[in-house]
């Protein structure tokens, strides 16, 4: 292990976060860190249990005088969103993520920095290595796969849980504490297609340079979604020259605002297309409201083909894309924020099929079942089909709760500031564990992070070591 934080108060928290962040770790390969999860409660004789899910939970007792205290539950999931600049060489498989600290940021050298959520993760080691003096019982739940649909957390027998009050460590803003989370579905839209054995120049459409995004916490932002745009593209084309698509590749993680797209197409006209493609940048530009997808890049290159979808095939594609994406919805009532949100994730072109992956949220099951309702009829009249997988409940808690109220106390000792109780619009495991547990109440908090699913992901340094200062205190404080 390296020393690139010895000059840092709270070495322990910043060193174990350096720990995972040396084991390879992306959603579904999360053995290796459960592995060393393990390991580190062996070598300190604390109780363990680990599922076939790769979830792991470490059990603390309280320190003297506390024995009677009822049990906290501290919980953060061990995988994190695998993406990278397109230039970037990093196999996320074997390699480590290479840390860079700039100023009072921690960084990842061109990739996710893992920060979601790995700053959870090394806090709750440190709290297991001693690094509290006074506490209750505690029981901490590593979980595993939250990124790809809180799959680890609906897998685990929360009949190992005996706690009454619960710390999830999956937050990105330090000045709130988190009462409430959207719940949310994953859902694919699979076109049957044939392709058609036909020659010609054809026309690779590139489009890149957007900062993308957490799906959830930053559906707001009015940032770009490159399969969307890329939709919009396509469909400004018709009016010049019918073409045929032969291929489309856009966006990866259902949780992540797609930051690039790529279409091959087999044009009619090709000098009529290539006309039009002049003066495509100019009209991508004019969807551009945040500031942050001003890197935005066209890309235009020729390239022969030797087949192609039918016509009849290519608008129903465009049809899907056309699907209303972004925030849906707001909030009537504070605090105002998106009520209803969808994601067009992810497009591939196969060699009989196209799958557009969608990712929508809403805290009202309710909504989500118009959603449901709103992409059977799409997928009906297409002649697709629709798939939902991994549906997951939201969580409302109470925003002036103890619970609550200990937190923002014990941060206003460490830190002289206050923390605001708030509902996000994003999933977190606190819906599963809450609907699971009767009667357990919980809490979200973390530092400050950002760009969160996203190359450009970093963390506040001193946000962490208040969060996790603010965490000690906590747990000197609740029940007390």
């Amino acid at each position: 292990m390296s020393l690139m934080f010895e000059n840092i108060k709270n070495i322990p928290a910043l060193r174990y976060f350096e720990a995972i962040s040396a084991i390879p770790r992306p959603s579904y390969h999360e053995k290796a860190v459960a592995d060393y999860i393990v390991a580190f409660a062996a070598e300190r004789g604390l109780d363990c249990y680990r599922d076939e899910a790769h979830n792991v939970l470490v059990k603390m007792p309280a320190t003297k005088g506390r024995e009677d205290e009822p049990t906290v539950l501290l919980q953060a999931h061990t995988d994190m969103v695998a993406e990278k600049h397109p230039h970037v060489e990093h196999d996320f498989l074997r390699d480590g993520i290479e840390l860079c600290i700039e100023g009072n940021r921690l960084l990842a050298n061109g990739t996710t920095l893992g920060a979601d959520d790995g700053f959870g993760v090394a806090m709750m080691l440190a709290i297991l290595d001693g690094g509290a003096a006074s506490h209750p019982a505690l029981e901490c739940l590593f979980t595993a796969a939250e990124e790809v649909g809180l799959l680890g957390a609906e897998r685990f027998d929360y009949s190992y849980i005996t706690a009454k009050y619960m710390v999830n460590l999956d937050s990105a803003e330090e000045d709130t504490v988190i009462v409430g989370c959207c719940g949310g579905m994953r859902s694919k839209i699979i076109l049957p297609i044939t392709f058609g054995n036909i020659e010609g120049e054809g026309i690779t459409l590139s489009l890149g340079g957007l900062s993308g995004g957490h799906s959830g916490e930053d559906i707001h932002r009015n940032r770009l979604n490159a399969n969307i745009l890329m939709g919009k593209l396509l469909a400004a084309l018709r009016e010049h020259t019918p073409y045929r698509l032969v291929e489309m590749t856009g966006g990866d993680k259902g949780n992540a605002i797609p930051r690039d797209c790529t279409a091959t197409f087999l044009p009619d006209d090709g000098t009529a297309a290539r006309a039009f493609l002049e003066g495509a940048a100019s009209l991508a530009r004019s969807f551009i409201v945040a500031k942050e997808d001003e890197g935005l890049f066209l890309k235009v290159e020729g390239t022969r083909v030797t087949h192609a979808l039918s016509y009849p095939d290519t608008d129903r594609i465009l049809r899907v894309l056309e699907i209303p994406n972004g925030v849906l919805q707001m909030r009537s009532e504070a605090p105002i924020m998106p009520e209803v949100s969808r994601n067009l994730a992810s497009v591939r072109t196969h060699a009989d099929r196209v799958v557009i992956s969608l990712c929508s949220r809403s805290p009202r099951a309710d909504r989500l079942d118009d959603i449901c309702r709103e992409e059977d009829a799409l997928a009906k009249s297409v002649l697709a089909i629709r798939e939902e997988a991994n549906r997951y409940p939201g969580w409302v808690g109470d925003m002036n709760a103890p619970l609550v109220q200990a937190w923002q106390h014990a941060l206003l000792n460490v830190t002289g500031k206050s923390a605001s109780s708030t509902f996000i619009h994003a999933g977190l495991e606190t819906g599963i564990i809450t609907n699971s547990i009767a009667g357990l109440e919980a809490i979200a908090v973390g530092p400050n992070l950002h760009d969160l699913h996203t190359p450009f992901e970093a963390m506040e340094i001193d946000s962490f070591l208040r969060v996790y200062d603010a965490l000690v205190e906590f747990l000197r404080i609740v029940n007390r």
